[in-house]
């Protein structure tokens, strides 16, 4: 039995998550073709290894979350106990994703040592969430949207959008803090470490991704002047349940002037699912990109990229 670290990405919009959520007991483990994790162990079962493949998450997303980088690990046992070459599980894997037009691929596999664990190595994760702003307050559906940015971005109207107040407010939410405000209230773990890391919190203006010229003069009630891109950057060694959407959701209101950096403080100040302001609402899933899972040195240089010799 061998140990390979798989890191993918995936668009989120088809599935229900990046966590398988079918049934699985110790003699069966039904296929979950609704969640990036069931796909892949799915995709894995192409190998043929003795084992049934079960992966285990570095992160998790939820449904519509985009991935530009994030990491599984799993076991797989070959006949004659041969280790697979890890170029030739992603060639696999990748193939059956393309074949089957299926929004995942495999960024790279390694084989890594038994006692390494995808989840708890990692030493950081980086978040991205893609707002766009319409510099005015026509509501988005009588604008042009550009496809490009369908399903991947958040369009907002407002032209009393403050980006300094934006960025003034996102340096609150870096260092230590509880942030039990800022986790979805569905969640009621009672022991759970709500106290956390934020190393970053970054906010940037920065080019939509849409770049033809030739198709704006055909647009209805909207030039490519009207919208300014955001990328709001958070990293940090653990996120708790939606804490990233609520994050962008305050920062957003703070911008828009429907709540202040004090309000920001005093549900920092104050965790309680009780100190949540009302006013803001959390964004929607479609405009967040789990960007990295981050690992140390140490654990780098014992991953193996081909088999040796």
């Amino acid at each position: 039995m061998r140990r390979y670290l798989l890191n993918v990405s995936y668009l989120g919009t088809p599935f229900r998550g990046v966590q398988r959520q079918v049934g699985v007991t110790e003699s069966s483990r039904p296929d979950d073709f609704e969640t990036v994790q069931g796909q892949i162990e799915y995709a894995l079962k192409k190998l043929r290894s003795i084992n049934e493949p079960a992966t285990v998450l570095s992160s998790r997303t939820d449904a519509g979350v985009h991935a530009l980088h994030n990491a599984m690990h799993v076991d797989l046992e070959r006949n004659g106990d041969t280790p697979h070459n890890p170029t030739t599980i992603s060639l696999c894997l990748n193939q059956y994703f393309n074949r089957n037009q299926i929004p995942i691929r495999i960024l790279s596999t390694y084989l890594v040592p038994d006692s390494f664990h995808s989840r708890h190595n990692a030493i950081s994760r980086t978040y991205l969430y893609r707002l766009i702003v319409i510099k005015d307050d026509t509501p988005p559906l009588t604008k042009h949207l550009p496809v490009e940015e369908y399903g991947r971005s958040l369009f907002i109207s407002s032209s009393e959008f403050d980006f300094e107040k934006l960025k003034e407010a996102s340096q609150l939410f870096v260092g230590h803090h509880d942030f039990r405000t800022f986790m979805h209230k569905s969640n009621k773990l009672p022991d759970l470490i709500t106290r956390k890391v934020m190393e970053k919190c970054e906010v940037y203006e920065t080019r939509p991704f849409w770049s033809v010229p030739h198709a704006w003069p055909y647009c209805v009630n909207g030039n490519q002047e009207d919208y300014i891109g955001y990328n709001i950057v958070l990293k940090g060694n653990g996120f708790l349940y939606k804490q990233v959407r609520r994050t962008v959701a305050s920062l957003i209101a703070v911008a828009k002037g429907i709540v202040t950096a004090k309000d920001i403080k005093f549900m920092l100040e104050i965790p309680s699912h009780q100190s949540w302001n009302p006013k803001i609402k959390t964004v929607p899933a479609h405009g967040l990109y789990l960007c990295e899972v981050a690992y140390s040195k140490e654990d780098r240089d014992t991953f193996k990229e081909q088999l040796e010799d």
